[in-house]
């Protein structure tokens, strides 16, 4: 393990961000004297804090004690430049202009979804290595990209080629597993939030206006629980809770509309409403409905043709009735945005999710939100006045400029990286944790790939096996402490405005709220169960029969068998 100290704010563009700089006794540059090259290349989606990754390399392999400067030889465009050979070698004066910015223009980037069709010939990637002679190749992803980083580092092992691999734990969503937090979900969580707060104090001045907000989040919603944490929307639609009471789309929908109703009888025709871009794809009837429209589209090939001309027509006769009244209720433009990714990417049968940020979500709840409202009114039942907009936030955070806390930890792992590539070590995730410490106290380290990897169910005849890494997801007992216990009622909120991220002053070293809410719940757990244990042992002392004792020993090794397993 390395310590890591720093101190200075993140906007001074000529020192590293934080001064996050490695201890010099713990590196192993003193005792090398050889001209070290070390390959970067970004294969994931982009996000804040991969110059500081740069920053940190350079400035390792550049240290006084190394009797040869070292250099960074980037990688272009991603898994194309890393066939095709596509480098440059990286120097001060280029860099300049991009220390401690965001975005990745200055080597560019593919999409993880290039891997299946680009990443299957490792030799190529291979040659591109020996050809530039790189002692250490760093990859820049999330998930997707670091199952294949495994299989490239064993590839390189295997062929024997003197490249090392390391791996970046980059990902806005924070769902890798066994990384307490990765790179860039800080700056983003905290740009979003900003967004959201601009949004409710602009609802709460007009007095009558509810905001239908669409954020990333796919199968945990990790934006999703911070941005509410540091906003606190009246309604935000967490896939855990719905999994949890196992919600179809019209309890959902009388969900916000009772919450709206309950305001509405206190005068506060206001509100806001969070929802995730993946959250419809946990929702049973959708998943239902995509999987019915694929196979319609499979079959029917004049279904497919009427898409150009966004004629519903024959799709909608061929739904069964159910589906189709579902399907007739969506506006029309979402109705051909849920075609067009189903045409192009298949329904989510067999995968993990399926990607339904292009189709505007906020649209479609808003129209239900409306149309229950509408029946409501007639009923009755619902007396106030209910005006909406609706609001998306794709991609508005992956170039944002790093808060202090991802320049320091950007900075951290690359430099991590530069040591790990100097020990000769490989296939390793650099992991810093203890992030919720001051950045004294970090502790650096790197996890074997290999540890986070899963096989998937065996695949047909002639398929390749390909493991994957699988979302990072919280025990049983951490779901529900994020908005159901650290907010109001739903109705009783009032919203938040937190304001942009501070790069100076007080707040400037605030963590996500998310950072620090699991290590406090697994407090309360352990606090009950030596309680419990404490209890056990006063009944156990008092004089019980060995076979109850045999008993509850066979009891208490079945709960610990159970926990394992979860």
């Amino acid at each position: 393990m390395c310590n890591c100290s720093g101190d200075s704010p993140a906007v001074d563009e000529s020192t590293p961000a934080g001064d996050a700089e490695m201890r010099r006794s713990s590196s192993p540059a003193s005792a090398s004297k050889k001209a070290m090259r070390i390959g970067i290349a970004i294969l994931g989606k982009p996000g804040p804090g991969v110059n500081n990754v740069i920053h940190g390399m350079m400035d390792y392999l550049n240290l006084p004690e190394r009797h040869i400067p070292g250099t960074v030889v980037c990688v272009a465009m991603g898994i194309g430049g890393l066939r095709a050979g596509h480098t440059f070698e990286l120097d001060e004066k280029t860099f300049s202009p991009h220390r401690n910015q965001g975005g990745c223009d200055l080597i560019g980037q593919s999409e993880p979804s290039d891997l299946r069709t680009l990443g299957e010939d490792l030799s190529l990637c291979a040659g591109t290595a020996i050809e530039q002679n790189l002692d250490g190749l760093v990859i820049w992803g999330g998930r997707n990209v670091h199952a294949w980083t495994s299989r490239l580092a064993e590839y390189f092992v295997e062929h024997q080629v003197p490249t090392r691999v390391l791996a970046v734990p980059a990902s806005t969503q924070s769902d890798l597993p066994l990384v307490e937090q990765t790179l860039g979900y800080d700056t983003v969580c905290k740009h979003y939030a900003s967004i959201v707060g601009n949004l409710t104090t602009q609802a709460a001045s007009a007095g009558k206006l509810w905001c239908f907000i669409r954020i990333p989040g796919r199968s945990m919603s990790h934006i999703a629980a911070e941005v509410a944490l540091q906003t606190h929307p009246h309604v935000v639609l967490m896939v855990s809770e719905l999994e949890q009471q196992n919600m179809n789309i019209t309890e959902v929908t009388q969900l916000i509309c009772n919450v709206i109703e309950t305001r509405a009888r206190e005068d506060k025709n206001y509100g806001m409403v969070l929802i995730p871009d993946q959250f419809l794809a946990s929702v049973r009837e959708m998943r239902r409905l995509f999987e019915e429209i694929d196979e319609i589209l499979q079959a029917v090939p004049e279904a497919e043709h009427a898409l150009a001309s966004n004629d519903f027509g024959t799709i909608l006769g061929l739904l069964p009735p159910l589906s189709r009244a579902l399907f007739q209720g969506f506006p029309e433009r979402t109705k051909a945005q849920i075609l067009q990714v189903i045409d192009e990417r298949g329904s989510q049968k067999g995968k993990e999710t399926l990607d339904l940020s292009t189709v505007e979500t906020e649209i479609i709840f808003q129209s239900f939100v409306e149309a229950e409202l509408t029946r409501r009114v007639v009923l009755g039942t619902y007396k106030g006045p209910f005006q909406a907009i609706s609001y998306s936030l794709p991609y508005h955070g992956r170039a944002a400029m790093p808060t202090n806390f991802d320049c320091d930890l950007g900075y951290t792992i690359g430099y991590a990286a530069g040591i790990f590539v100097d020990a000769s070590r490989t296939g390793l995730l650099v992991d810093v944790c203890h992030l919720k410490e001051d950045v004294e106290d970090w502790e650096v380290g790197g996890t074997p790939l290999s540890s986070l990897l899963t096989l998937q169910d065996v695949p047909r005849s002639g398929e390749k096996i390909h493991p994957k890494i699988g979302p990072k997801g919280r025990l049983r007992y951490d779901i529900g402490v994020d908005e159901g216990r650290c907010m109001p009622e739903p109705s009783q909120r009032t919203l938040v405005s937190p304001g942009p991220a501070q790069f100076e002053g007080p707040c400037a070293g605030q963590k996500t709220q998310t950072l620090r809410l699991p290590q406090l719940q697994r407090v309360r757990q352990m606090e009950r169960t030596e309680r419990l244990v404490s209890e056990l042992k006063a009944k156990a002392s008092a004089g019980c029969p060995p076979e109850v004792l045999q008993a509850i020993k066979q009891l208490l090794q079945g709960g610990t068998d159970l926990l394992r397993q979860l």
